[in-house]
């Protein structure tokens, strides 16, 4: 298990953010990732909102992976930390299948461009997501003194690359497409 310490935003303007993170850390790579997140047909995990369970297959050139995650909120459903499992798969496609078979029902897919930059104690990525748009996540790669410190550590890293975002109350690329699945505006939660 891997507990992710993250902020994720909604940036404005993507290249801005790409030119001040090579500034203050070093550029790694792009890669497509696809994401299809899974539900038991007992459970549906987006029948409630926010969803704090999620199961998915990563397609991703040379290094796919399943993986399970439990989230966790404050009482005020702001994001305190994640749980996640995962490992890698050498065929997603049978990954996929084998859900299938056992009664998992495919939900929601991401389909998103990932580039990746090193900056010290985290990992940040500059995510365009299709139908919905650029997002930056700043990732603690240790913990930097317990979850409430790391995240304020996460936040201030953000603040200080001096970019435009917004920060809506509850994020995650799932939920949000799942709201646009139903017709709901997004950019209003």
């Amino acid at each position: 298990m891997n507990q992710e310490v993250e902020i994720q935003a909604i940036i404005k303007n993507p290249k801005e953010a790409e030119k001040k993170l090579k500034k203050v850390g070093k550029y790694l790579k792009a890669r497509k990732q696809v994401d299809k997140y899974f539900v038991p047909s007992n459970k549906d995990y987006f029948k409630i909102d926010p969803p704090v369970e999620y199961i998915r297959v990563r397609y991703e050139k040379d290094k796919s992976h399943i993986n399970y995650s439990f989230v966790r909120f404050d009482r005020n459903l702001k994001l305190v930390a994640a749980n996640e499992y995962e490992t890698l798969v050498g065929e997603p496609k049978m990954a996929e299948s084998m859900f299938q078979k056992i009664g998992l029902i495919p939900k929601v897919t991401v389909v998103k461009i990932r580039k990746y930059f090193d900056c010290d104690d985290f990992e940040v990525v500059l995510d365009q997501v299709k139908g919905l748009g650029n997002f930056i996540e700043v990732e603690a790669k240790k913990d930097l003194g317990g979850v409430k410190k790391t995240r304020q550590a996460c936040q201030k890293f953000l603040d200080d690359l001096n970019v435009k975002y917004e920060v809506l109350k509850l994020m995650g690329y799932p939920r949000l497409l799942h709201l646009k699945q139903k017709g709901i505006n997004w950019k209003k939660q």
